[in-house]
């Protein structure tokens, strides 16, 4: 009877540290999510691949995005190029942030005129 009571606590207990692992396993997975940089384009400069882009409701006013040949773009979820990315245009800027505050883009999606 002993045996049977240790054994059922023993298996309840493997169970519960089990479940509690996994969401620290869920963590993990969500701190690889991509930064985020949505707003209105307030300028392009095609020489040094670089897209101003001026935030709404936040205290930094623009922040610098970088783009390059492996920068994925999209206008209006549609296969896009840099070249509708036009002052005055809602983008939304996927990519990592650097050490200088700028996203380095994976991904542009140039959402209105």
């Amino acid at each position: 009877m002993r045996r049977r009571l240790f054994a059922a606590i023993g298996f309840c207990l493997a169970i519960t540290l089990t479940l509690a692992s996994l969401p620290e396993a869920a963590q993990e997975k969500e701190g690889t999510k991509p930064d985020r940089v949505e707003g209105t384009v307030q300028s392009i400069d095609k020489a040094t691949s670089t897209v101003t882009v001026a935030l709404r409701g936040t205290t930094i006013k623009t922040v610098p995005v970088i783009y390059s040949n492996e920068t994925v773009f999209t206008f209006r979820n549609k296969a896009g190029t840099v070249d509708q990315v036009k002052d005055g245009r809602h983008v939304i800027c996927l990519g990592k942030l650097n050490d200088k505050s700028q996203l380095i883009a994976t991904r542009i999606d140039v959402r209105d005129e």
